[in-house]
């Protein structure tokens, strides 16, 4: 979503251009936090470099003479990091060393942040002025940049750090310095908006300190209680992007032979696509366990992350979806969680939850009580595939196919913890209670509460004004169409990056050939269609209400041959309206789409055929082929409900969200799926 108006800061962006002075920095500075000694009207300078390195790989490069020579390691019978070398091929000063990155245990390629993954945390009051200077250096000639991710930057939208939207991208050997007061409050987090590094290491959490309404907590630590979740994988991120669009797609060893099988998708309990490229490791920070299918055992001896409590204590927990791909249910074992923010906005809290769904680009701020025997408990981040289609909810999932950590009570010596099979126990009588759902039914033993029934905190005032809507757009985030895209869209239309951001090189970019529809984007024809889509509501004027209608159609009978989409709005919060749901049967299972959005062909009011989405028209631009079926808008769309505020939301498989926000941040604003393939192969 795009608002055309320009409105420029004041404040200084530096890019220094061709040095080989690299900036030094702590490698064992794990966080940055602006409030220790400072006050809202200090600015915080924060230097952050870009590194490529190996996971489970020793380096010193906090001196200023960069060490970058590594010494590989591996996990002992113990749990304890030895190297592969003797220790008389060891550097003198290799005792100094800081540990490596462990991520999995496993041996792979990984960009750092200040020699970490994830990055470090960094800390700040709300609307206190941030300076963080960001080092390029990558030695393969690639470019990045940073998103703050839940950042609105009013008045300072070159700090957003998209890549070709507005900025180019940092050059290697060159800094940018990113300049922006850390607005709203609440739990958010930055990531690489180029390419597919985000999931290489690219990523950290920004903590803007707030207070929630109402004494709900005893302790609130951002520094020892956020956890960032992440579905790691063997491989390169871009490497597997290859993968998804060649012909060779992904092939597994058979456990007990010497043969390879295709991998085929895995599915969530509603039968709906949850993995189109296969499971390998979760990881929570910066540390995890990879599942061997072929022994059919974890790396026992790979490290979690320890988080510690006192009993009798409730503490504030921020969790952050940084996934590539799947959707985790975050869950501790015999211990209920209160949902008390989302997405960095307070909302009513809602007691008693067994898991939250969290998707990759969303953040939930959960209390934890420390209410029971002092011990170790498990924390388990779990993807939403279930071994069969059988419409049993959460349960007969994938076995090891999560991400883990340890909740510990202080008062325990103990540092061991059993195995177990399962951490939570549903049934129709005891039935689990789950926030923000994929889908609406899961038998009676899952009770769900999805975002569009989250409430605003009574502090919050919404305005009247976005109870009735200025204008609504249609837009289709299904795997629509014949052979008019190629694979991930927006209403047919893959976007491609400019050559020009148009926040900084607007001329050059609004005389580019890759806008849309220049290069003839006609879906009366089987023709692919990649351009840089626009929606212009610049003629809006400020404080009008925009609502954004984002469906997931299915257009061939009832297969569901389809995702849910978590959909990201750069520089606005907006408020979720509605979620309308597609049909299950009686087990859950997906039967039928939704049917309150059809597609015409508006001059003729003929149904869509399959390979048309949207069509040019004579003045340049889309026109409406979506609309609310018999233009009926559907019940409770209207009501005056405290609807919740969030970035970013899910759009399930089948169904459609209803979202609305202020006109009132002037701007070039990325809207786009935050699942890393689809964005890459252009649902933006």
């Amino acid at each position: 979503m795009i608002e055309k108006i320009l409105l420029l800061s004041n404040l200084a962006y530096i890019a220094s251009c061709g040095t080989n002075n690299v900036p030094t920095f702590d490698q064992t500075k794990k966080t940055f936090d602006c409030t220790d000694g400072m006050d809202v009207t200090m600015p915080c300078n924060i230097m952050l470099v870009i590194d490529p390195l190996t996971s489970m790989t020793y380096y010193n490069i906090k001196e200023d003479e960069r060490e970058l020579r590594g010494y590989r390691a591996r996990f002992d019978s113990n749990g304890n990091l030895v190297t592969l070398l003797p220790s008389s091929q060891l550097p003198l000063n290799f005792s100094s060393f800081p540990p490596p990155v462990q991520t999995d245990g496993h041996f792979r390629p990984i960009i750092t942040i200040n020699g970490q993954v994830p990055g470090p945390t960094i800390i700040a009051h709300e609307n206190q002025r941030l300076v963080i200077s960001v080092y390029n250096e990558l030695k393969n000639v690639e470019g990045v940049t940073i998103h703050w991710h839940g950042m609105h930057h009013k008045d300072t939208q070159r700090a957003d750090g998209v890549a070709f939207i507005t900025q180019r991208p940092i050059p290697p050997n060159t800094q940018f310095t990113y300049d922006f007061y850390a607005s709203p409050g609440g739990t958010h987090w930055y990531h690489a908006h180029s390419g597919a590094q985000r999931t290489d290491g690219i990523y950290g959490a920004l903590i803007v300190k707030d207070t929630l309404p109402g004494n709900m907590y005893d302790f609130d630590y951002p520094d020892q209680h956020t956890l960032l979740l992440m579905d790691w994988q063997r491989d390169a991120s871009i490497d597997l992007f290859y993968a998804i669009g060649s012909s060779l797609r992904y092939w597994k060893e058979v456990p007990g032979q010497d043969d390879y099988v295709s991998y085929s998708v895995t599915r969530s309990a509603d039968g709906t696509v949850v993995g189109p490229l296969p499971f390998w490791s979760g990881i929570i920070n910066d540390k995890g366990r990879h599942y061997d299918e072929m022994n059919q055992t974890n790396i026992r001896n790979s490290n979690l992350c320890n988080f510690n409590v006192s009993e009798g204590n409730r503490y504030r927990f921020r969790l952050i979806g940084a996934q590539a791909l799947y959707a985790f249910r975050f869950s501790i074992q015999d211990h209920r969680m209160t949902v008390v923010s989302t997405d960095g906005s307070p909302i009513i809290p809602i007691e008693d939850v067994d898991y939250v769904i969290v998707n990759t680009g969303e953040r939930y701020d959960v209390i934890v009580h420390a209410n029971q025997t002092s011990g170790n408990y498990w924390i388990w981040a779990e993807t939403l595939e279930v071994e069969t289609n059988i419409g049993q909810g959460f349960y007969n999932s994938i076995s090891k196919h999560r991400a883990e950590a340890i909740l510990h009570y202080d008062e325990s010596d103990d540092a061991s913890i059993d195995d177990v099979d399962e951490i939570k126990t549903c049934t129709s009588s005891s039935p689990c209670k789950a926030v923000n759902c994929p889908i609406r039914y899961y038998g009676d033993i899952i009770q769900c509460t999805n975002a569009d029934e989250f409430e605003s905190v009574p502090d919050h005032v919404i305005p009247q004004s976005i109870y009735s809507p200025d204008d609504t757009v249609f837009l289709n985030f299904g795997f629509d169409g014949e052979s008019t895209t190629s694979g991930s869209s927006i209403n047919g239309v893959n976007f491609r990056f400019p050559a020009n951001p148009p926040l900084t090189e607007y001329a050059e970019f609004q005389n580019s050939s890759d806008m849309c529809p220049t290069r003839g984007c006609d879906h009366d024809v089987a023709t692919h269609c990649a351009c840089t889509q626009v929606i212009d509501i610049s003629s809006q004027p400020r404080g009008s209400v925009v609502e954004l209608v984002m469906t997931n159609r299915v257009t061939d009978g009832s297969t569901p041959n389809g995702a849910a989409h978590p959909m990201h709005l750069h520089g606005h919060y907006f408020y979720v309206v509605k979620i309308g749901y597609p049909e299950n049967d009686t087990s859950g299972l997906f039967s039928a789409a939704n049917d309150d959005v059809e597609c015409v062909i508006t001059a003729t009011n003929v149904p869509c055929p399959r390979n048309f989405i949207a069509v040019e028209n004579q003045n340049g631009g889309f026109k409406q082929s979506l609309r609310w079926r018999d233009l009926i808008r559907p019940a409770g769309i209207d009501t005056q409900n405290r609807f919740a505020r969030k970035d970013t939301v899910i759009v399930p498989y089948g169904g459609y969200t209803v979202i609305r926000f202020v006109v009132d941040n002037p701007g070039w604003w990325f809207l786009h799926c935050h699942i890393e393939i689809h964005q890459l192969e252009g649902m933006a």
